[in-house]
């Protein structure tokens, strides 16, 4: 055996070695992705929206973020227009899918055809911004990809919501909200949250104000309205099984963190862009905060926090998938 068949098989090993560098460099990532993949814990993360994370990286994806409203949304969208990408016309951006028709809350078939085709032309990367409940338009969609979100601890959302329709924050009113405010008016009243539970109104005790953050993942099937057990099991494996990423208000700097490792085509740079946004006294992130709230008495909390378990179990569950994916990337 010559010498020079001796040398075969380092030389083939260090060109392998050398390929995968230049293909992981190409992806643009600067975590571990393989490491991310195949480490992660199998009951909080599916592998259904990493399989392909090599071939979408290169192409570009269209991120939906079904926002659960009072959970610090429209900071992300802030920190988005706010992007380089999104200036320099490298990014799409929409946020035309918060005013949706009335027909999109319990028939799912038809929320697939209509996101679908509002989507059809959209040039990726794109970031989409939506209240939709989720659905998968993935079977219907030709373009790869990718579903965010994030949640809050249930009672603190609860009473943010209630006080936001009726005090608002200091943002400026856009048409859309000037159209949504219109709808309420003559059905609010001006009690405090803690006058709303005792007399009981529907705002604050119906099935739909305790479950609702389990229904926002849920979907349309009608269970996911009134069937607590069976709704917090298919709001689980929604999150499971379709999200990248499902973050937490509470820590917030984390999940933009988290997704802009993630899903850097999207939010290069949205870490940057978050710490100047709360930095400013007027029109960043404290300015999007509600207005007059009045913190709900301790018997109140006690008996609100008792009804709201289901999203709480919910709420935890989430809470632990995202320290998994924070460990995971070191932050």
């Amino acid at each position: 055996m010559t010498r020079n068949t001796y040398l075969i098989g380092p030389v083939l090993l260090v060109m392998t070695v050398i390929l995968l560098v230049y293909k992981s460099s190409q992806i643009g990532s600067s975590f571990d992705r393989e490491r991310w993949e195949s480490s992660f814990h199998p009951h909080y993360m599916s592998r259904y929206h990493y399989n392909n994370h090599l071939q979408t990286y290169a192409s570009g994806y269209v991120v939906i973020f079904f926002a659960l409203p009072k959970c610090g949304s429209r900071t992300l969208l802030s920190i988005v227009l706010e992007s380089r990408d999104y200036q320099g016309g490298h990014l799409t951006v929409d946020n035309n899918l918060t005013l949706l028709p009335v027909e999109m809350m319990a028939d799912e078939e038809y929320a697939i055809t209509f996101i679908t085709e509002h989507l059809s032309y959209i040039r990726v990367p794109a970031f989409v911004y939506t209240h939709s409940r989720f659905v998968d338009i993935g079977s219907s969609f030709a373009k790869p990809l990718r579903y965010i979100s994030v949640i809050r601890d249930p009672l603190d959302r609860l009473v943010s919501r209630y006080y936001y329709r009726r005090n608002r924050d200091e943002t400026d009113m856009t048409e859309k909200e000037r159209t949504w405010r219109e709808g309420l008016s003559g059905i609010i009243t001006n009690e405090t949250f803690d006058e709303c539970i005792r007399r009981d109104r529907s705002e604050c005790t119906s099935d739909h104000a305790y479950m609702s953050t389990i229904s926002h993942f849920c979907g349309r099937d009608p269970r996911c309205n009134h069937n607590a057990t069976w709704a917090i099991g298919r709001a689980k494996y929604n999150v499971v099984n379709y999200f990248d990423v499902v973050g937490i208000m509470e820590d917030y700097a984390s999940f933009v963190s988290v997704i802009e490792m993630t899903l850097p085509l999207t939010f290069r740079g949205a870490t940057e862009i978050y710490e100047v946004l709360q930095s400013k006294p007027s029109d960043g992130v404290a300015s999007m905060k509600t207005q007059r709230k009045v913190p709900p008495s301790d018997e109140i909390r006690r008996v609100v926090a008792g009804k709201l378990h289901h999203d709480y179990e919910f709420y935890y569950f989430v809470k632990e998938r995202f320290e998994e994916q924070k460990r995971m990337l070191d932050i």
